[in-house]
């Protein structure tokens, strides 16, 4: 699951930021004691764009949405993950949710 949000989202206040990671601890723990987290992290701001051979500081914050952080899931279907993830805190902020497989590549 990646997290998709306004640019702007590093802009909380402190008191708003700490809602907010309380509000995925406790998400995560109910993931977690149901069998469904793998694992999460926020992303930074700052990275790398790469397309064809031109490579460029990115993302650009002066885009209306970026990548913030990605949630590892476990489920049985993509429709399984999809009702686990309606209960993510980040929807209620206006943030899109962006599930895809993994495609296992061992088998």
């Amino acid at each position: 699951m990646l997290i998709r949000e306004s640019a702007d989202y590093g802009n909380l206040s402190v008191e708003d930021m700490q809602v907010d990671i309380q509000a995925h601890i406790n998400w995560v723990e109910e993931l977690v004691a149901n069998g469904h987290f793998l694992e999460g992290n926020p992303l930074e701001a700052t990275g790398v764009t790469l397309k064809l051979n031109v490579i460029s500081d990115g993302p650009y914050m002066e885009t209306k949405e970026c990548v913030s952080g990605y949630y590892k899931l476990l489920a049985n279907s993509l429709s399984e993950a999809t009702e686990l993830v309606k209960s993510c805190p980040d929807l209620k902020n206006g943030a899109t949710l962006e599930l895809r497989e993994i495609i296992n590549t061992d088998e």
